[in-house]
C-alpha cells in the first residue's frame, strides 16, 4: 500500500517549497507586520478576505511543511533522555553535560521543541478561519480540509503535551497579539483538547467527501483521501487515548483506545510487508527541500547508539541478535569516546540501503505505522480482558520484525511481565523514530530503570517551560506556570 517509492515521489515537491514561502509570510505576520507582499506564499490578509481556491491550497501545503517542526530534534534530544544514544560531536558541551546530567536550562536545549510547535498551531489557526470566509469551496471540502487541518494541530498539541509532562502548556494561544499570553492547562487537558480535535476533525473527515481541496504532500501515500487520511486521524488517536491511559491513569481511555484501533488501518494481514503501511515525514535529497535529519554517514562523530541497545537485544534461534538490532544499527569498528561517554555504534536505520555506511538524506521517517499500531493493539488488549490476543500481537512483531520466537508470556503473567515485553518490542520496533524508550519508560514509571553511565547524571521526568514563557508571565525561570 505504502512503499518508499511512493514515499518519495517527486511530485508535489514545487508545493512544499511554497509551503516554507507561506510559513516564513506567517513568521513575520506573528511579530505584527501584516502588510506582506509574497507572491509566492498568500499572507493573513488573503487568507482572511474571501481566499480562493489557489491560496487556500498553498496555505495547506504551510500546514505539511510545518509537521517537519522537531522532527529531527526529538528523535535526537529524547534519545538523549531516554538512551537510545549520544550526541559525541563534541563542539557543544550541552550534549554531554546539561541533556544528560542537567541541571536543565530554561534558556539552553531545554527551551527547544516549542516555538516551532506553536508557530505551526498558528498557522493552522489562521487557516481555519479562512475555511470559514471562502466562497471557494463547497460544504463537503471545507469539512476535508477542516479534519485534515484539525487532526495536524491535535498533535502538535500532544507533541507539546509531551515534551513539557505534568508542567502543562498554554492552549488558548489563539488570541491577538497584544493581549496577556494564555494561561497554561494541565497534562491532562491538554491530552483532553487534543483527544477531542482528533475526535471532531474524525468527523469532519467524515463528512468531507471523496478528494481533498489541495494536493497533498509526499509521505501521505494511501492516507491521501478524506477517508483513507481517516484512518491515519483514527491511528493518532488510538496512541493519544493509550498514552492518556497509561500517563494519567484513565481507565475508561482503554475502551476508547480500542474504538479508535478499530477505525485505524492497523491490521494483521499480508504480514511482513503490511507492517510498513502508515504516514512518513517524506524527505527529499533535492536542493532547497527538507532532508533527513538523523541520516549521517558512518564516519561522523555526531550520532551514537547507546550500548545498552546492543547488549539489551534478546537471540533468534540461531543465536543471532534480534534482526531490529542488525537492521537499525552497526558495528562500526572504532569507538567514540567523549566525557567519560562511548560507543561503538551507529544509527543506520535510514541509510542507504545498499551501503549503510552512507547517508540517504531523502530517507522517510514513519510518523505512525501498522508496526506501531500491532504493538498499540496488543497494549489495549491486555488491558481489556484479551490477554491471549495481546500475546499474539507481540508475537506477530517478534516474528515478522525481529525474527525472534514467540515470547514465553501466557495469560497469567503478572502485568509487570508483560509491560517489560511489550516496551522491549516497542524499543526495538521504533527505535530512533521518536523517543519510545524515554517516553515509555516515564508513563510506565521505570525511569529509574534506563541507565546512568556517569556519577551525577541525571534521568529527567520532562522538559521544562522555556525561559521566555516564564518571562510574559513575569516568573523567574525554570518556573512552573501551573504551580506544580
Amino acid at each position: 500500500m505504502t512503499t518508499t517509492t511512493d514515499i518519495r515521489k517527486r511530485s508535489g515537491r514545487a508545493a512544499l517549497r511554497l509551503g516554507f514561502a507561506f510559513v516564513g509570510a506567517m513568521a513575520l505576520a506573528a511579530c505584527g507586520n501584516l502588510d506582506i507582499v509574497n507572491t509566492n506564499a498568500p499572507t493573513v490578509e488573503e487568507l482572511t478576505k474571501d481566499p480562493s481556491s489557489d491560496v487556500l491550497s498553498r496555505a495547506a501545503t504551510g500546514i505539511f511543511s510545518q509537521a517537519f517542526n522537531d522532527v529531527g530534534t526529538e528523535i535526537q534530544f529524547y534519545a538523549l533522555y531516554g538512551r537510545e544514544g549520544y550526541n559525541l560531536l563534541g563542539n557543544d558541551p550541552r550534549e554531554t553535560g546539561e541533556q544528560i546530567r542537567g541541571p536543565q536550562d530554561p534558556t539552553g536545549r531545554n527551551s527547544g521543541i516549542w516555538t516551532g510547535q506553536y508557530s505551526a498551531i498558528r498557522t493552522i489557526n489562521t487557516y481555519l478561519k479562512a475555511l470559514e470566509s471562502t466562497s471557494a469551496l463547497n460544504a463537503s471540502e471545507v469539512n476535508a480540509a477542516t479534519g485534515f487541518a484539525n487532526t495536524m494541530k491535535a498533535w502538535h498539541i500532544v507533541e507539546l503535551a509531551i515534551r513539557t509532562g505534568a508542567l502543562g502548556i498554554p492552549l488558548d494561544v489563539d488570541r491577538p497579539i497584544n493581549a496577556d499570553p494564555a494561561p497554561f492547562v494541565s497534562f491532562s487537558d491538554a491530552l483532553q483538547a487534543a483527544s477531542d480535535l482528533l475526535d471532531s476533525a474524525y468527523g469532519d473527515l467524515q463528512s468531507g467527501g471523496g478528494a481533498f481541496p489541495f494536493r497533498m504532500a509526499p509521505g501521505y501515500s494511501g492516507f491521501d483521501t478524506p477517508p483513507t487520511f481517516a484512518l491515519f486521524n483514527r491511528a493518532l488517536a488510538a496512541k493519544v487515548q493509550v498514552w492518556r491511559a497509561t500517563f494519567l491513569s484513565c481507565t475508561a481511555c482503554w475502551t476508547q483506545a480500542k474504538t479508535a484501533l478499530d477505525a485505524s488501518f492497523v491490521t494483521d494481514g499480508n504480514l511482513p510487508s503490511s507492517l510498513s503501511i502508515g504516514v512518513f515525514f517524506g524527505y527529499s535529497d533535492a536542493s532547497g527541500e527538507p532532508t533527513n535529519p538523523v541520516s549521517e554517514p558512518t564516519s561522523s562523530n555526531h550520532l551514537w547508539v547507546h550500548p545498552s541497545i546492543v547488549s539489551g537485544a534478546q537471540l533468534r534461534a540461531n543465536g543471532e541478535p534480534d534482526l531490529r538490532l542488525t537492521e537499525k544499527v552497526m558495528d562500526v569498528g572504532r569507538t567514540r569516546d567523549l566525557n567519560d561517554l562511548s560507543s561503538s555504534y551507529k544509527p543506520i536505520l535510514f541509510n542507504n540501503k545498499s551501503d549503510p555506511t552512507q547517508a540517504d538524506l531523502g530517507a522517510p521517517i514513519p510518523w505512525i505505522t501498522n508496526e506501531e499500531l500491532l504493538l498499540l493493539r496488543a497494549e489495549v488488549r491486555w488491558n481489556t480482558s484479551d490477554k491471549s490476543g495481546a500475546i499474539g500481537d507481540l508475537d506477530l512483531i517478534r516474528e515478522y520484525s525481529g525474527g525472534l520466537e514467540p515470547t514465553t508470556l501466557t495469560a497469567a503473567s503478572p502485568d509487570a511481565d508483560f509491560i517489560t515485553e511489550l516496551l522491549y518490542n516497542r524499543l526495538y520496533s521504533l527505535l530512533w523514530t521518536q523517543g519510545t524508550r524515554w517516553i515509555d519508560a516515564r508513563r510506565y514509571n521505570r525511569l529509574d530503570q534506563l541507565p546512568v553511565d556517569r556519577p551525577g547524571d541525571s534521568v529527567f521526568d520532562n522538559m521544562i517551560v522555556p525561559a521566555n514563557e516564564c518571562a510574559a508571565r513575569r516568573l523567574a525561570a525554570p518556573c512552573s506556570p501551573l504551580g506544580t
